[in-house]
């Protein structure tokens, strides 16, 4: 949940530094888009691994009383989402005019 408000709020960053900022040059404007993107896969990949850690010790910890490969392998999809909503967003981020 952290990792996407982090990626939320560096989008709205991005977004709102760009709009305020019309007359700068280009340059700038991109280096934004680079932070921006970055800030956003790396909290939102930082986040999933965070997530993952602490989902896979609870998993393997819980499988040795019942094993149920599905499930393991459903919650770490769950949590791998994270990450690529990161990559969408830092694509979006760099593609915006």
């Amino acid at each position: 949940m952290i990792s996407a408000l982090a990626v939320l709020a560096a989008a709205m960053l991005v977004s709102a530094s760009s709009n305020a900022t019309a007359s700068s040059t280009t340059a700038s404007s991109s280096g934004e888009k680079l932070i921006g993107a970055g800030l956003a896969f790396g909290l939102a990949a930082g986040g999933a691994g965070v997530g993952m850690g602490t989902a896979g010790a609870a998993i393997v910890s819980a499988s040795l009383e019942k094993r149920d490969m599905v499930m393991f392998l459903l919650v770490l999809a769950f949590v791998e989402t994270i990450a690529i909503y990161g990559i969408v967003i830092a694509i979006l981020i760099m593609s915006h005019p």
